[in-house]
């Protein structure tokens, strides 16, 4: 590398392109079919002055973090426009630049090269990569400073942060923090820092004011608020006094993120000799995995080919099973923790053949990992040889050209030329900006201008599948050595000036030859798990799912013979009128004494779908319905399984009854199958207004926001309004909303949570988008998604709530006392924290939530620590957060796996139970026989990705979906110009998180979004030594990013108090 001493780093190899005449010749006839200068087609820009900036940038290899030139987005959208021939033009003084001296002139040094190249490039200028940790980014891992006394933690990002607020913001008790089981002192894991290779062992010490503190194998100590690890090994150290003397030598316990980052910085911290026992722990367990790697280097070298064929799921400890042989187990029949931190180490390295599940949670203490298809694999190896091969053609690289690599850079050209004219005609219908594809223009005189089928080449549809993996799925790590093919490739497009060649740019350009939607949610793809395919254009209604090509032949009902007939009682299904899949409804049957039986009825698909049957494979790999705004999708996706088992008259139903009085004891319980006669369907707000309960909305924001026009809908089912119920109907249901009011102070009373705050919702209609016929391989849409954001009102919930939540108690009291297996919802706090956890909640965390507000970022943390997170598993447990000491979900077999999975256990029980005569509930210790599951083959085989299929299924719907919708709202009133009398001109930033000398992250007081202020958008108004957590500062809008949902806000000044 050579620098002038006015300019950036330009490398020799982009300038000196010395060919022997014989290659010369090869390449002009690869290339013949493209005109005098197609170098230029490897440029960045179409025109014809920025040709020589094309060819120099072009024959280097980009790095990991590819900037485009420096043109601006005015000049981009010109650009964009010239033809496919401008790209033909290339001035002489560059053919004399770039090829060999006549003979007898004297041969040009590197030096004047390099001044020449200054002079025909003024203006064009490469920003040097900075190191910076930026959480969630693609970094600079091959030119930037990787040292271990420059290794930061990895920091939560403002995505990860929304994330785990929502965690502990609905009672649906999915675990969405990041780390899932909370650490503990001895606790041994691995740490790293986003966009590192380098990975490090460290013995966490425990937590202090909300902080892990953690001492690693380089005597480094470290701490964090949020911390997230892949592998972690239990009570690595075993004994508590080991820890002390390393614990008595901190140099701070307080919460403060600004003071422990500076002692960091420092490098306080225990010394070496203080904690020599813990280094050499960790340096003698990590001898031992590399000795496993190096004995088994070659089974562990080639784990993905082992492993090749159809994309699956997998443990570490199956992978470890695929690989190395069974002698390494220990008595217990597993493999030690150095054996499984061998392959782990192996297998997250491995960019082509694995993607780690890192927004899930740890199953026995490792992530789960993806093992990529063959097809996938084979995908990224041939991609990156196609970029290879056409850079090297136009590079004029000394390395001699074959035939084959000629074709290569032939083909590869010819889709460059098409992509660009794709591009091109998609911006006469949307236009783009780095914050992502516009509205359609509809007024615009190039709207209706026809549009060119598409039909890519089988080498378009490798590198298009490439870009996919790469930005949609997200399939590297921010580390990953491909992302230099993703940005080669935008590169070469030339078609993408003035930002990054990043996964989002990526994003836009396979928005724009209609690979996808232009409104698609990237959280579809990059939380896509193996097995589902996620239609492109679902919420248009135009393609039709697998499951409805599969003839619909319905089984018997393995349970006719036992069901009870509920002719006499009236069945009350209260859910809004458009919802499709009513599965459960309630009925009340008195008894006398102030007591009742309360019934819970839920639809019984179950009783005729085995878990054999292809619906219900298919329904196993969905793990539940999705219900995102606008891509709808069920997971019993058939018209027909909703017509046979969603509740109505004369269908059939698995009914969980409970006897109770007003006060909330439950007395007694049974599970009985059903038939129904007699079913009402009304809403919550009308059963509100019948109980004479007023709106629970005077904490619900009153914010707003519309996008869109508005649409007419279809119009929603038949609901039964409060004039059509008789009088017993109405006694009925005022009667269930004090019997469930009762039950929810009793749960209260023993540590539920009170209430839950309102959360941002976004509404999405595409009824007014229309797909645009014959476009062959591409999506082109008129027409934009309405979009309308506001509040959810809690009203109506408490009746519902809380009685469903009784349908669980009992089935989880009726299956824990037959020692029956179901899934289980557990809580994983430690007991010893019950008593600290009682406290801090009804002091601090409820009273916040009693008002309406919601928890602050602080509580929120220190919550999370005491509750430990939520799991599934084969045994009961307390569930404080409930306030109820067995639970398990079943009320939605429609529409959560989980709860079928129940239902086949209970249904076989019970025919087992009247086969036999026995009732069950005198044998607790002897598990009924032919259960469908049993408990090692749940905890092995169907639990580990039942939970991450329900995680990263709740992660899509409610938080990152969602906020994206959000987002692309306020972006669409912002630059869009589309309600922009909505949107306030400031905002309010509620500082979360500071990370000193970088950056701040906190939530705006619209939609409680969260925002990201950098050192840069201070403008000197304020130092960010002087901002803490928890201050309030006046902003304005800087940018907003949907495919990264990121917004960025520039400092007015300090919020003046309320």
């Amino acid at each position: 590398m050579l620098r002038s001493s006015s300019r950036k780093y330009v490398c020799w190899r982009c300038l000196s392109q010395t060919t022997k005449p014989a290659e010369r010749a090869l390449r002009k006839v690869a290339l013949s079919s493209l005109p005098a200068a197609s170098y230029a087609l490897a440029g960045t820009t179409a025109t014809a002055t920025a040709t020589a900036t094309a060819t120099a940038s072009a024959f280097s290899r980009p790095s990991a973090r590819c900037y485009s030139s420096s043109a601006s987005p005015a000049e981009d959208s010109k650009a964009s426009k010239d033809s496919a021939s401008d790209l033909t033009r290339q001035s002489a003084s560059n053919d004399d630049l770039l090829s060999p001296p006549p003979s007898g002139q004297p041969f040009r040094s590197i030096r004047d090269r390099l001044r020449i190249w200054e002079e025909l490039n003024p203006d064009y200028i490469t920003p040097i990569p900075d190191n910076e940790n930026i959480p969630g980014s693609t970094m600079n891992s091959l030119t930037g400073s990787r040292t271990e006394s420059a290794f930061k933690l990895e920091l939560p990002g403002a995505n990860d942060e929304a994330q785990q607020q929502n965690d502990l913001d609905s009672a649906d008790l999915v675990d969405l923090g990041l780390a899932g089981q909370a650490l503990q002192a001895g606790d041994l894991v691995e740490v790293g820092a986003t966009g590192w290779r380098m990975r490090l062992l460290a013995i966490c010490l425990g937590s202090f004011s909300g902080h892990n503190h953690f001492y690693t194998s380089t005597g480094k100590w470290f701490t964090s608020r949020d911390f997230r690890s892949g592998f972690v090994v239990k009570t690595f150290i075993k004994d508590p006094a080991e820890l002390q003397p390393i614990i008595a030598a901190l140099p701070s316990y307080t919460g403060d993120d600004i003071v422990l980052d500076e002692l960091q910085e420092l490098k306080a911290g225990p010394s070496r000799d203080v904690a020599s026992s813990l280094i050499h722990k960790m340096y003698k367990f990590q001898t031992e995995a590399r000795l496993v790697h190096q004995t088994y280097v070659e089974r562990l070298s080639n784990a993905a080919s082992r492993l090749s064929g159809p994309e699956k799921l997998m443990t570490i400890q199956e992978i470890a099973d695929a690989l190395l042989p069974h002698t390494l187990k220990r008595n217990k029949g597993s493999f030690s923790p150095e054996v499984l931190y061998a392959v782990y180490s192996v297998v997250y390295n491995d960019d082509i053949g694995f993607r780690a599940l890192n927004r899930a949670a740890r199953h026995q203490e490792a992530y789960l990992f993806s093992v990529n298809s063959t097809a996938v694999q084979s995908n990224i190896i041939r991609t990156e040889e196609l970029l290879r091969n056409f850079y090297e053609v136009l590079g004029n690289s000394t390395k001699k050209i074959s035939r084959a690599s000629a074709a290569d850079a032939i083909a590869f050209r010819d889709f460059i030329l098409q992509a660009r004219k794709v591009v091109d005609e998609s911006r006469s219908l949307r236009p783009w900006s780095p914050h992502g594809l516009g509205t359609y223009k509809q007024h615009a005189a190039d709207a209706n201008s026809p549009q060119t089928p598409v039909g890519w080449s089988k080498v378009g549809t490798i590198v298009l599948d490439f870009m996919q993996y790469w930005s949609a799925t997200n399939g590297f790590p921010p580390a990953s050595r491909y992302h230099w093919v993703g940005g080669a490739i935008l590169r070469a497009i030339g078609r993408y000036h003035g930002v990054l060649f990043s996964r989002g740019t990526g994003w836009a350009f396979l928005q724009e030859v209609g690979r996808l939607p232009p409104w698609d949610i990237p959280a579809r793809y990059a939380l896509r798990l193996p097995g589902i395919e996620h239609s492109k254009l679902s919420g248009l209604n135009l393609p039709l799912a697998e499951e409805l090509k599969l003839p619909f032949e319905l089984p018997p009902d393995q349970l006719k013979e036992i069901r009870q007939d509920f002719a006499r009682s009236t069945v009350y299904c209260i859910d809004s009128a458009n919802t499709l899949d009513v599965d459960d409804g309630i009925s009340l049957e008195p008894v006398g004494d102030g007591k009742y039986w309360v019934h819970i009825h839920v639809a019984d698909p179950a009783s005729s779908i085995k878990p054999d049957h292809p619906f219900a494979e298919r329904a196993a790999l969905r793990g539940q319905s999705s219900y995102l705004a606008g891509f709808n999708e069920a997971m019993f996706n058939h018209e027909k399984i909703r017509d046979a088992f969603s509740l109505g008259a004369n269908k059939p139903s698995l009914t969980f009854s409970a006897h109770v009085d007003e006060a909330g004891n439950l007395l007694d319980y049974k599970i009985t199958p059903g038939v129904l006669r007699d079913v009402l369907y009304i809403t919550p707000e009308d059963v509100d207004s019948v109980c004479g309960v007023s709106g629970q909305t005077e904490n619900v924001p009153s914010t707003v926001l519309e996008v869109g026009a508005q649409p007419t809908g279809p119009p929603p089912r038949r609901m039964a309004k409060p004039g059509d119920l008789s009088r017993a109907q109405r006694t009925e249901l005022q009667t269930l909303h004090r019997i469930a009011e009762g039950f929810r102070k009793a749960r209260v009373a023993k540590g539920a949570v009170p209430s839950y705050p309102s959360r941002p919702r976004a509404y999405v209609s595409l009824d007014n988008v229309e797909a645009m016929s014959n476009m062959g391989d591409a999506i082109r849409c008129k027409g934009d998604p309405y979009i309308r954001v506001a509040y959810e009102s809690p009203s109506g919930s408490q009746l519902v709530a809380q009685l469903m939540v009784l349908a669980g108690e009992v089935a989880a009291r009726w299956c824990s006392e037959r020692n029956i297996p179901i899934p289980y919802r557990i809580q994983l706090s430690s007991p010893d924290s019950m008593d600290e956890l009682m406290k801090f909640s009804q002091e601090v965390v409820y009273p916040q939530l009693a008002e309406g507000k919601r928890i602050s970022p602080e509580d929120s943390h220190k919550l999370r620590m005491l509750v430990g997170g939520f799991d599934m598993a084969t045994k009961p447990r307390p569930l404080f957060s409930m306030g109820v000491d067995a639970y398990a979900k079943v009320t939605s077999p429609l529409r959560r796996y989980a709860d079928l999975l129940a239902h086949w256990q209970i249904e076989a029980a019970l025919l087992e139970e009247h086969r036999s005569g026995s009732t069950g509930s005198t044998t607790p210790s002897s598990t009924p026989p032919k259960l469908p599951f049993t408990a090692q083959a749940l905890n092995e085989k169907i639990l580990p990705f039942l939970k991450v299929r329900e995680r990263y299924g709740k992660l899509i719907d409610n938080i990152d979906g969602n906020n994206t919708w959000i987002i692309q709202a306020v972006l669409r009133a912002w630059k869009g110009g589309e309600g922009a009398d909505q949107l306030p001109k400031t905002f309010k930033l509620s500082v979360a998180f500071v990370a000193p000398q970088r950056y701040i992250t906190g939530t705006l007081n619209y939609f409680d979004l969260w925002a990201r202020m950098e050192v840069d958008d201070m403008g000197g108004v304020m130092r960010i030594a002087d901002v803490r957590a928890g201050d309030v500062l006046e902003v304005e809008l800087s940018d907003i990013n949907v495919y990264d949902r990121t917004i960025r806000v520039k400092l007015l000044g300090k919020a003046a108090a309320a």
